[in-house]
């Protein structure tokens, strides 16, 4: 009932919209309207109200909550409904939370998110920093029938969904992807993602994507470490700050589009879409991976995601996984 009187006041402002029509159109009492009135106030929407005039939305928070998610998207796959989507202030990980929910049976499609991270994870172990109402914090839920080996492709699919969702809410911005899935601006890290899979031999459970884009974080957000290495999308939009709920809404819709197009027509597509983006094609890199480290030139990603790099005197490698520094 919330979502709906919160959809009502939406539709009606600035005009007034009195507890009598919104108990009307839903066929409460104005009592039941009025405790959820008082109910999203709580939640931090400012709302307006007086006996004569009815209640006035005056300002939505800047908070992901399903309902500011739900309303900009149009998906089928993922986040079909409010109901796909677990909000929440905090958690440890949202890879973790929904980890616990795929092994509960959660559907595919369902997603987590968390206002603030305590121990936000990266690749290669790292932590990723996670401040409070300053970044998009999320993770989705697969399940593809297919074998662990032909799963590459997912890490490339988000770093491809978030380079489109950036740049549909701000077009000026150019994002780029460093092999397999760090999306760059500047030069710099704005998303982190991290794939994490449960599967047999010839079959994965569930494949779950963590999402991590610094969105209005400023420079005294960051680790002292990273300050010359990660930018946030407000940095590069010339400090004006950015509404997470677009963003965010925005990734989950190309995502879910990109998905239907390999369940439709296989990786091919994907792997066009990441190379549009890509940054590390044609660049010297140095690639490194548990006990190897191999210098050369990015050539190519073939039909799996992985990078084929040409070292010394024509000789190539192929990497699946591994940490690529530019030159």
């Amino acid at each position: 009932m919330r979502t709906e009187i919160l959809h009502l006041l939406k539709k009606s402002r600035p005009v007034p919209l009195s507890g009598e029509a919104i108990a009307r159109r839903l066929g409460v009492s104005r009592t039941a309207v009025w405790k959820n009135i008082r109910s999203l106030q709580q939640m931090g929407y400012a709302i307006s109200g007086s006996p004569r005039r009815g209640y006035v939305l005056l300002q939505v928070p800047d908070l992901l909550y399903p309902a500011e998610l739900t309303a900009r998207l149009n998906t089928k796959l993922i986040a079909p409904a409010l109901s796909s989507i677990c909000h929440l202030p905090s958690a440890d990980s949202t890879n973790n939370v929904l980890k616990k929910m795929a092994e509960e049976g959660a559907p595919e499609g369902t997603v987590v998110v968390a206002e603030y991270q305590e121990t936000g994870r990266g690749r290669m172990g790292r932590s990723w920093s996670s401040p409070a109402g300053k970044g998009i914090y999320y993770s989705l839920l697969l399940r593809p029938e297919i074998p662990p080996q032909k799963t590459s492709p997912f890490t490339l699919l988000a770093a491809a969904a978030v380079c489109q969702g950036i740049s549909s809410v701000l077009p000026r911005l150019s994002p780029g992807i460093k092999w397999p899935n760090d999306v760059l601006l500047n030069g710099r890290k704005v998303c982190g993602i991290l794939c994490e899979i449960k599967a047999e031999t010839d079959l994965v459970h569930y494949l779950i994507i963590g999402i991590g884009i610094n969105v209005n974080t400023g420079p005294e957000d960051l680790p002292p470490a990273l300050r010359d290495t990660a930018i946030s999308l407000k940095l590069a939009n010339n400090g004006v700050e950015v509404p997470r709920a677009a963003v965010a809404a925005a990734v989950l819709q190309h995502f879910d589009e990109l998905y239907q197009e390999y369940r439709e027509k296989g990786a091919a597509p994907l792997l066009d879409r990441w190379r549009a983006y890509n940054v590390t094609l044609g660049r010297r890199v140095t690639i490194i991976s548990p006990g190897d480290t191999f210098s050369g030139t990015a050539r190519e990603l073939d039909q799996e995601g992985a990078l084929v790099v040409e070292g010394e005197k024509g000789k190539k490698r192929r990497f699946l996984a591994g940490e690529v520094i530019l030159a």
